[in-house]
């Protein structure tokens, strides 16, 4: 396989990191900070969404680095080996705790919503882990059936 290919797939898992990094740090917890401030929302609450989307955030930072790790397998044509399942369970498994986090995120701002268009976003976002969830659960299947053979 070109290996081109794979540099891509890399720089683009990187740059995703380092772009939820960002997000992780400085972006999310200076806009709870903003919403306390200006939308009166409470200290208590401006914590629990820090800790919350700090986690999910995390969820993405560790699928994607599974991500890198199971496509460096495919660069040394190792995609069907027990090392390989490993990542994958472990992506699986980031995606399980990722899906959870937003009806925890449901039940935070429920009481204090204004407009319906965060939960519909929020909605999409977690059908999208849902199935992601799902097909890797798949993928999980295939490889270790594949490997058992």
């Amino acid at each position: 396989m070109s290996e081109k290919r794979f540099i891509v797939a890399k720089a683009g898992f990187l740059f995703l990191f380092l772009g939820l990094t960002l997000l992780q740090f400085l972006s999310f917890p200076g806009q709870f900070a903003h919403m306390r401030r200006s939308q009166g929302i409470s200290l208590v609450i401006e914590i629990a969404l820090t800790i919350v989307v700090g986690l999910w955030i995390l969820c993405g930072q560790v699928a994607l680095y599974c991500l890198w790790q199971i496509v460096e397998s495919m660069r040394r044509n190792r995609f069907y080996s027990a090392e390989n399942l490993k990542w994958i369970q472990r992506l699986l498994m980031s995606f399980k705790v990722a899906s959870v986090i937003p009806a925890v995120l449901f039940l935070i701002l429920i009481p204090q919503a204004d407009d319906p268009g965060f939960f519909v976003m929020l909605t999409i976002v977690t059908l999208f882990i849902f199935s992601l969830t799902a097909t890797t659960s798949l993928f999980k299947d295939q490889i270790a059936a594949k490997i058992s053979e």
